[in-house]
Order: C-alpha cells, then structure tokens, then sequence
C-alpha cells in the first residue's frame, strides 16, 4: 500500500476572490491523502474515503490546487456530497 498526503489549497487566482478578514478558507484548505492499493486507488479527506480512478490518483498528486475544472477540485465536490448525504441520513 502507497500513500501520499495530499494539501488542498485554493489557486492563488481563486484566492484573491476571498477577503483576507473572512474566516471561510479553512474549507478550502486542508489535507488529503491519496492511496494506492493494488490496483485501486482511494482519496481520503474531511473523513470521507472515496474510489478514484488511476489518472485521478495521479493527477491529484501533481496538482493539489483547487480551481475550475482541476481534479482536485471534482474530488473537493464528491466528498462534500458525501458528507452532504452523510448528515442527511444521520437525521433521518
């Protein structure tokens, strides 16, 4: 098994968008981990573990910026979904 801590972080570009006074970039920034195991690959962040695919697994190592159409920023969106539809069946 290999892995890799992955630290997700705004683009620079996305970054000038935000006041610096805002409390709000904690949740753009963050550490993953990329994992490979056999020939599967997972993505780990915000306690949420998810299946990637192998260009993914590459692709996130090499760019960890969040920004539009970035690998890194699909997988940000699968784990807030998941952690959507986690909370959504907690109260259910």
């Amino acid at each position: 098994m290999n892995f890799q801590l992955i630290n997700i972080e705004l683009h620079s570009d996305e970054l000038k968008k935000f006041d610096p006074k805002e409390q709000g970039l904690s949740e753009y920034r963050y550490t993953g981990i990329a994992i490979e195991e056999g020939s599967r690959f997972y993505y780990w962040a915000k306690g949420v573990s998810i299946e990637i695919s192998d260009w993914e697994y590459a692709n996130i190592k090499l760019n960890p910026k969040l920004y539009y159409f970035s690998t890194a920023l699909k997988l940000h969106l699968r784990i807030d979904r998941a952690l959507g539809a986690s909370a959504t069946n907690t109260l259910a």
